[in-house]
């Protein structure tokens, strides 16, 4: 938990002028993760389900929850241990529903190997380790920490409802759909997020965080069967020259993405991908409240 603490107060200092910098300096793909626009809207619509007083506060800061939603994803320009912190091969530890997987990370290194798990993906307990960190930051007062840590919280819950976060065949190289990471959130989500309309949202129960953060991505990784058989099916009748621009991934034109294929896969995928996405927003806020709650529902500063 210090490290959470310590690192995170550190980079709060720094927020203004890194994030610039980034923003400036970075590529834009560097930007994406379920798609700049996506992380976006979860952390901004997330906000907008919580209760008084935290929800005032939060509103005020929305700006930085939206802006901050995709920091994570810039630090893993310059933090080679970042990108674990994304991902999840499910493969390595357990088949669903994961009940064999110990939900504390020093559990888990000791039964699978402490140098195993930067290979295999981190993402659950990262998640947990953001929430607690947030809790802890909600009840020491620290309420510019709280937001940095809140916006993180969200990126990573957003990754984690992204099914293809959660498998070692995560762009489809052993399913013969090379390329579909990309594809599917980022430029499917970019084409067609002006037909995005988000479903009326309610707070989930939290009980148990890890319970709760295991359940969400054995549900997440379920869909990956369905996904790459959209896949597939978009792919069929594509010429050569067609099917080579869907491997390219960040460093391909857009414009040169067969409609065809772009069309399929969002007739068949698209509901999933909003579903996840308002699945990600409900169960953040509701990560935001417990945290809130068990730091006592401290009263936030005017």
């Amino acid at each position: 938990m210090g490290m959470f603490r310590c690192g995170y107060r550190r980079r709060t200092l720094l927020i203004t002028t890194v994030f610039t910098a980034l923003v400036v300096c970075l590529p834009v793909t560097s930007l994406l993760g379920w798609g700049f626009q996506a992380h976006r809207e979860v952390n901004g619509r997330a906000v907008d389900l919580l209760p008084a007083p935290l929800g005032d506060y939060f509103q005020r800061q929305r700006p930085w929850l939206v802006a901050l939603s995709t920091d994570a994803d810039q630090r893993r320009q310059f933090l080679p241990a970042e990108a674990p912190n994304h991902y999840i091969d499910l493969e390595y530890y357990d088949a669903p529903p994961l009940d064999s997987i110990p939900r504390e990370r020093k559990a888990a290194e000791k039964k699978f190997g402490k140098d195993n798990l930067p290979e295999w993906g981190t993402l659950p307990w990262h998640i947990l380790g953001i929430t607690r960190a947030l809790k802890d930051a909600f009840e020491d007062g620290e309420w510019e920490r709280a937001v940095v840590l809140a916006a993180d919280l969200g990126h990573y819950l957003a990754d984690g409802h992204m099914p293809l976060h959660t498998t070692i065949n995560y762009n489809g190289k052993q399913t013969g759909n090379d390329g579909i990471h990309h594809l599917f959130e980022t430029t499917m989500i970019r084409r067609h997020f002006d037909d995005y309309r988000p479903a009326g949202l309610e707070l989930p129960a939290i009980t148990d965080p890890a319970e709760n953060v295991f359940a969400w991505l054995a549900e997440s990784y379920g869909y990956i069967g369905a996904l790459l058989a959209a896949d597939s099916a978009g792919r069929t009748g594509l010429t050569e020259a067609q099917l080579a621009t869907l491997t390219q991934g960040y460093s391909a034109d857009p414009a040169t993405i067969p409609d065809s294929y772009l069309d399929r896969l969002y007739e068949a995928t698209g509901p999933l991908a909003w579903r996840q996405l308002d699945r990600s927003t409900a169960r953040l806020a509701a990560l935001w409240v417990w945290a809130w709650e068990q730091a006592g529902s401290p009263q936030p500063p005017d």
